[in-house]
């Protein structure tokens, strides 16, 4: 895109920016009924603008957080209205209950009977049902009936295309885990589609994402030329060379533009993982990999003289990037975070050096144990801090005190990513000689097939999802927006990693497809 065009575009879009905000403000001030609301948050949302109106939305559902019972006597919600009503709610970080779906239950405690084809409520329960906690056991079960009677409505609907596409969509990846960014460019294709598709917001969503995937090819030049000087995929010849899929995770983590020097810091943390998890994983020996191990928890860059070539290339790059990245912060910010790095690069070295010594004795330790040590070897831990301290917030003086309030965000967003890594390369690691991973633990452990034990592995993901959301909804009433979301944001970007394989370690042509759609390939625009 030439600077002629961005230009012009950027000045279409503040012309689109302030005709829906006279719209929002309409939607503001009750001429609209609190479905038709609802649904305009959610096409926001999910057109990938919310980031643009965050202000209007909370004044917005600020108007609709009424307790359920007081809201338009008279109005009987339908079952897709107040499961928008649940979701959209929550999302947004508001203290909504499930009691809700009491009102839509026969004496015996069953889902009334004529539910059983309300196909627009069904989507909307199926997807409310997944921002439930775990002791939320009526939307658990909520789940359950929904998918089971959207299955048979795809029997029963073969002619009715774009609500076959809906259900599966739903039912293949509900919407609350999904990738923003994918999800926007996929919402934007189907809304087009729509007769009641409002073309303001078409038209400001579509050149939005062409600006934002504009500025991302820009960053990921700057991040290429990095590595490029860094030479490791040259040098250590056995390291997987991964940029485009680290950058893809940092997009994943965090797309709004303001967040520019955080993508950026992101995808250089995870291209370090990725080399140095190589080293522990297929090359390195234990007694080297301990040395290593020892001089990152020291900080020594003198610690080098004693290594063999293939270490000092990796602590060198480490050290300096870690150094700059550091520098760099604390000027903006006024605090020195270069200790906080280091501790979760040595936590996390920590942890590969443990699975680099099961995978020596042949051990494979109970689930619980091997779980305990994979959430910080997955290297979630280690993004979400460089992403903390890039993202410009405001950090009080006690750093570490400030950070650490946040580690159950940070671990359950960590033990979804590992568990679904372990769901795509356990063959593999297998393979490669590893005797850890959640499958092989579980099926060691208790005597059970691979499928019992994928079984099991598929119902931790959902309860790890469970928790994830009452963390964020308790953190979300301390702390501002980007780093809470940046945690989410994680799970679901390792989702659209590892949905079909292993689309970080050994991306196939469906996720290279994935990744050129997100930040390659523009949408088409031809609107007058």
């Amino acid at each position: 895109m030439n600077e002629h065009v961005q230009i012009n575009c950027k000045e279409k879009m503040r012309e689109l920016e302030k005709n829906v905000i006279a719209m929002n403000v309409n939607f503001e001030n009750g001429s609209f009924s609190t479905l038709e609301v609802l649904e305009h948050i959610d096409d926001i949302d999910r057109l990938g603008l919310g980031y643009r109106f965050r202000n209007h939305i909370r004044r917005a559902l600020d108007t609709i957080i009424t307790p359920i019972d007081e809201v338009n006597v008279g109005h009987e919600e339908s079952l897709h209205e107040a499961s928008l009503r649940f979701r959209i709610l929550r999302q947004h970080g508001y203290n909504v209950s499930q009691d809700f779906l009491r009102r839509f239950k026969d004496s015996q405690g069953g889902f009334i009977g004529s539910l059983q084809t309300d196909v627009e409520g069904l989507l909307s329960l199926y997807e409310a049902s997944h921002l439930g906690f775990m002791e939320e056991s009526e939307l658990r079960e909520s789940t359950q009936f929904a998918r089971e009677h959207l299955l048979k409505q795809l029997e029963c609907r073969e002619n009715d295309a774009q609500v076959l596409e809906r259900i599966n969509r739903s039912l293949e990846v509900p919407l609350f885990h999904r990738m923003l960014r994918e999800e926007a460019r996929c919402y934007i294709d189907a809304y087009n589609k729509r007769q009641d598709a409002n073309l303001l917001l078409l038209e400001l969503a579509t050149l939005d994402f062409n600006m934002i995937q504009a500025t991302l090819k820009t960053e990921l030049k700057e991040v290429s030329k990095w590595w490029e000087n860094m030479g490791l995929a040259h040098k250590l010849g056995f390291v997987r060379d991964r940029l485009m899929e680290c950058f893809f995770c940092a997009v994943g983590m965090v797309f709004e533009p303001q967040y520019r020097s955080c993508r950026v810091g992101i995808t250089k943390a995870y291209a370090l993982v990725t080399v140095i998890d190589d080293i522990y994983d297929i090359y390195g020996s234990l007694d080297e990999l301990e040395m290593f191990t020892d001089a990152v928890k020291r900080w020594d860059i003198n610690a080098i003289e004693h290594m063999p070539e293939y270490l000092q290339v990796a602590f060198k790059a480490l050290y300096n990037t870690t150094t700059e990245m550091s520098s760099y912060t604390s000027i903006g910010q006024g605090e020195d975070i270069l200790p906080i790095l280091v501790k979760v690069w040595a936590e996390l070295f920590e942890a590969f050096l443990l699975e680099a010594k099961w995978t020596h004795d042949k051990h494979i330790p109970t689930l619980e144990v091997y779980l305990d040590n994979a959430w910080r070897s997955v290297s979630g831990v280690v993004l979400l801090t460089h992403g903390y301290f890039l993202c410009n917030q405001e950090i009080s003086k006690d750093v570490v005190e400030s950070l650490d309030m946040y580690h159950d965000l940070m671990k359950w967003s960590s033990v979804i990513f590992r568990l679904y890594n372990d769901w795509a390369t356990s063959l593999g690691e297998i393979e490669q000689g590893k005797t850890a991973n959640a499958i092989s633990c579980y099926m060691h452990e208790h005597d059970v097939s691979e499928e019992v034990a994928r079984k099991h592995i598929k119902t931790l993901i959902d309860e790890a999802w469970r928790k994830l959301i009452k963390v964020h909804m308790a953190c979300t009433k301390q702390l501002a927006n980007p780093f809470i979301d940046m945690a989410i944001n994680l799970a679901r970007i390792s989702l659209c990693t590892y949905q079909y394989g292993d689309g970080h370690g050994a991306p196939d042509a469906q996720a290279n497809d994935q990744v050129s759609s997100v930040i390659i390939e523009p949408l088409m625009y031809n609107y007058s």
